[in-house]
């Protein structure tokens, strides 16, 4: 749920999954004020500030923010500032306070000098229904299911396979066994997760095997989930990771841009190894290319965006509406995949140039 008042700078979200949390970290700037529901421990007037007689008790705050703190996967964002608004018999202006934003949260951002439309478009296009996508990569080692999402892959389990060694004389059973084992928690993790499709990768045959043994307790407890093998070098979190990058999966997980921002960034980085013009790195930079319209994609880190917002509004704006009238398209990234964690080694941002623009050095 999303309202906006554009007069009054004023944003209203109910949160609804981690992307939510995601999404809000990445608006919610230093300067704003974010009002939500909390719990804060004081004292009835007249009392002492410590001892007894305290109590924690639910009140609606506004605080004007100083820092946000968001660890991806935690299902929990931290956002801590001064205290504007409160009951006033409790005398809570210019106290800090920490308002702690979870899955059910309904908070309402201010921004002074307004909300950015890019902002509100991405938390409206984040709220279309999309293919919730799961991969299990396995090997003689180890196994590691993860879930792909707009920020990265979220890990749900990852544990060592413990398959019988050659010389195991009921090494088959003992196989078979480990599998349904595996099968089940797999199966059982994927539905509580809302996952619809499944993509099981291995070296060799172990994909196959553990596929029919997914299938086979599908049947048992009448679960659907549509199953892709593939293949991978090896298990574990490094298995889903290489999934991800791999074109196998590009067309299964285009909506939510895991594959494409992969790809973007290795175009962007080829044409830096020819050192070619069609390339914009830095802010300044790529605010030149959007001034003539240069721009196909801009590729943002989201720590990066968040302290434009809150910094560089103006060249921000205008950046975004080059992309608008001259068809760019922006793709966001986070710290929370390989690709986010090299766009920060090149400044946080970065754009794929339709034409050659001549740098400033020359």
């Amino acid at each position: 749920m999303i309202s906006v008042d554009p007069r009054k700078g004023m944003l209203k979200v109910k949160i609804e999954d981690d992307e939510d949390l995601w999404l809000l970290n990445t608006i919610v700037s230093q300067g704003d004020i974010v009002f939500s529901l909390t719990t804060r421990e004081v004292k009835p007037k007249g009392t002492a500030r410590s001892g007894k007689g305290s109590k924690r008790i639910p009140m609606y705050l506004g605080v004007k923010v100083e820092a946000t703190e968001y660890e991806p996967f935690t299902n929990r964002l931290r956002i801590r500032g001064i205290i504007v608004e409160g009951p006033e018999e409790f005398g809570l202006k210019g106290h800090y306070h920490t308002l702690s934003v979870s899955i059910g949260s309904e908070v309402t951002i201010v921004k002074e000098k307004g909300v950015p439309k890019f902002l509100v478009e991405k938390l409206l296009s984040a709220r279309k229904l999309r293919e919730r996508v799961g991969i299990a990569a396995l090997d003689y080692d180890e196994v590691a299911l993860g879930e792909l999402r707009d920020y990265g892959v979220k890990i749900l389990f990852t544990e060592a396979t413990r398959f019988p060694g050659k010389r195991d004389s009921l090494r088959e059973t003992k196989f078979i066994e480990r599998l349904k084992e595996l099968a089940e928690k797999i199966v059982n993790t994927v539905s509580r997760e809302n996952i619809e499709t499944l993509i099981i990768a291995s070296p060799g045959f172990l994909k196959e095997q553990l596929a029919e043994a997914i299938k086979e307790y599908m049947r048992k407890v009448n679960a659907k989930i549509n199953i892709i093998t593939t293949h991978c070098s090896t298990g574990g979190v490094k298995g889903v990771s290489e999934v991800v990058k791999s074109k196998a999966i590009e067309d299964i997980v285009k909506n939510l841009g895991i594959a494409e921002k992969e790809k973007l960034f290795s175009e962007l980085m080829k044409r830096l190894s020819l050192n070619e013009n069609t390339v914009a790195l830095g802010l300044e930079e790529v605010y030149e290319a959007a001034k003539v319209g240069a721009i196909e994609y801009l590729l943002v880190l989201d720590e990066t965006l968040k302290n434009m917002v809150a910094n560089e509004i103006e060249k921000f704006e205008e950046i975004m509406e080059s992309l608008e009238r001259f068809r760019g398209k922006i793709r966001m990234y986070s710290l929370h995949h390989d690709a986010g964690i090299q766009l920060k080694q090149l400044g946080g941002i970065a754009a794929l140039l339709r034409f050659p623009i001549r740098r400033r050095e020359e």
